[in-house]
């Protein structure tokens, strides 16, 4: 057992800093082995499970790097996004290929898809948005059929200015944008801060749609490192803006996509008030907040130090109606450029659905339906929660969301994970590689799930399926790693 001095800290961050010092110093080189999750354990004298929470966040933090079947390996200075020296490198994406043909597959198939992050069909409230339907109709005009420009329809922009109160934010009608869903009015407003080569920091893991557009528009992601609790790491974006000319934030502070954290608000003080006084902008991403629980549900980073450089982008996509693709943004400072942006491709949005949208916000549904959302899918959650605890692999871990239907697991280092999806497909589910949600597309033993749907017999038996895939994959790994062990 290694002894080690006493901190008053939790015993899976000693074992992290005991890491670091080892990395730093140069006593663990780049490319070499770590030690196994079992042997870790037993020279701490600690659970597997701690240790498993150790080597995950170093993993976030790009001080080690996990391979499927093999374990953990000092991750090379290229890759490494370190918090305690200067190395602050930002990189090239390359995720496009792979979400391209994640979401073909997704698309095909038939079979439950764990991959999806829409709301199923029994959590879209069909009844209310009928009777919304049913009341455009009657008072029919030519609005319903008619062009309705940037920036949207004046009375959906209203409901939405009220709407913005609730989440911290002071705005009129004329500082909102409609959209076409969430992902556009992200792409327009990093378009509209970041030049072509510009280095955008991120949260790592991020949501891969974002991933996507910095892609597509010829810019840097720098990963910030990302707790899986608290999400971005201001420390660390402070150290990196001194050494990285740094153009946009992008995070996703509220249940998080892929993880489901939320960000305390004094974390998102600090981090407004940093983004501030450098004059960097920051691109809040704010699409799953009505999914949030009153009582858990913080301010809008928009409403903060930075707020008219702070450009904030939601949408109905993940709460109402997937399908109608209803989206809004308040780009503060950046108003008439995205406008520009609208005008010159076209990006209008569907008459019919915003004026469906509109008297579902007039009526008051949102916060009824809201409400019921947030019961469905704390079931599930919930089911999922002991799920994880009891019966998937001994070294999985898995750390409840507050609200939404994104789910985070981290599974044992040696899963073969390529074992895992065939196996899983096998059984009638479809799930999809993780590497999506970091910038260089890095194997990793981690799966999102998009369980956006009531707890029924059916998803219990999904969740069970992928459970004994899981198992499966565990020893597929293990095998693998013992036919690859080097004789001695």
């Amino acid at each position: 057992m290694y002894c080690i001095e006493q901190r008053n800290e939790p015993r899976w961050k000693t074992i992290r800093h005991w890491i670091v010092r080892q990395i730093n110093s140069g006593e663990w080189p780049e490319t070499m082995k770590l030690p196994s999750i079992r042997a870790l354990s037993r020279m701490f004298d600690t659970s597997v499970t701690t240790v498993q929470r150790a080597l995950g966040d170093l993993e976030s933090s790009c001080y080690i790097r996990a391979e499927p079947r093999t374990g953990y390996f000092v991750a090379a200075k290229t890759q490494a996004v370190p918090a305690d020296e200067t190395g602050f490198a930002s990189v090239a994406v390359n995720v496009n290929h792979a979400v391209v043909a994640m979401l073909s597959r997704a698309g095909r198939l038939k079979s439950a898809s764990l991959s999806s992050a829409v709301l199923h069909d029994d959590l879209i409230p069909h009844t209310l948005l009928k009777k919304c339907l049913s009341a455009v109709a009657d008072r029919y005009d030519s609005l319903l059929t008619g062009f309705i420009p940037p920036p949207g329809l004046p009375d959906l922009r209203r409901r939405l200015a009220a709407l913005m109160l609730t989440r911290g934010v002071v705005c009129g009608p004329d500082d909102i944008l409609i959209t076409s869903g969430d992902t556009i009015g992200l792409e327009l407003a990093l378009e509209a801060v970041a030049p072509q080569g510009g280095v955008v920091a991120i949260e790592m893991p991020t949501y891969y749609g974002m991933l996507q557009i910095i892609e597509r528009l010829g810019m840097r992601a720098l990963p910030i490192r990302t707790h899986p609790r608290t999400g971005m790491d201001v420390d660390h974006l402070e150290e990196a803006l001194k050494h990285q000319q740094i153009t946009a934030i992008y995070l996703n502070p509220t249940l998080q996509n892929p993880q489901g954290f939320i960000m305390p608000d004094d974390a998102r003080a600090r981090l407004s008030r940093l983004a501030h006084t450098a004059g960097i902008p920051i691109i809040e991403d704010d699409i799953f907040f009505d999914l949030t629980p009153g009582k858990t549900r913080p301010r809008a980073l928009k409403s903060l130090a930075a707020g008219s450089r702070t450009l904030y982008c939601s949408s109905f996509s993940k709460t109402i109606a997937p399908g109608y693709r209803v989206g809004w943004c308040v780009p503060g400072d950046y108003r008439d450029a995205i406008l520009a942006q609208m005008f010159a491709r076209n990006l209008s949005v569907s008459s019919l659905a915003q004026q469906v949208l509109n008297v579902f916000l007039e009526r008051g549904y949102l916060e009824r339906h809201g409400a019921r959302l947030q019961d469905k899918l704390a079931a599930v959650r919930d089911y999922l929660d002991i799920l994880v605890r009891t019966e998937f692999p001994e070294g999985s871990s898995y750390i409840p969301p507050a609200g939404g239907f994104i789910h985070w697991v981290v599974l044992p280092a040696n899963t073969d994970m390529s074992a895992l999806a065939s196996l899983a497909e096998q059984q009638g589910c479809h799930i999809a590689g993780s590497g999506i949600f970091f910038p260089d597309d890095r194997q990793n033993t981690t799966v999102r799930l998009c369980l956006g749907s009531a707890l029924s017999p059916g998803m219990k038996l999904n969740l069970k399926i992928l459970c004994a895939c899981a198992h499966q994959a565990v020893i597929a790994g293990a095998t693998s790693a013992g036919r690859t062990r080097p004789r001695r």
